[in-house]
């Protein structure tokens, strides 16, 4: 099983004038999958695709200390869904489906 972890960090500059400094270093770092600057509470939206746990705290560690964020917030993925899969009122709000291949591999495993 991989350790691998997606995640969406929101990030607060110390000062609009560390903007340049952020756009840097995201720029050096693979693990940036997108990046985008928000008109919210938040100044920036990062998502990230990292090795492991471990990996992902260097990055936002690196994002306080060296790319002039004053504030971080992550939320890890969980997994995507389709925004346009139509749900019938009876089917629960959290239930999707099982890919066949996913259900055939748990399936090998019992």
């Amino acid at each position: 099983m991989s350790g691998e972890v997606e995640a969406v960090v929101l990030v607060w500059l110390n000062r609009a004038q560390d903007a340049p400094c952020l756009e840097a270093h995201l720029a050096g770092r693979p693990e940036v999958v997108d990046a985008v600057w928000v008109a919210a509470d938040s100044d920036a939206v990062v998502r990230v695709r990292c090795a492991d746990m471990a990996a992902l705290d260097d990055l936002v560690r690196g994002l306080r200390h060296h790319a002039g964020a004053g504030r971080t917030l992550t939320h890890l993925v969980l997994r995507p869904f389709d925004p346009h899969h139509t749900r019938s009122r009876h089917e629960p709000l959290g239930s999707h489906p099982v890919p066949a291949d996913l259900a055939a591999t748990a399936a090998a495993l019992r």
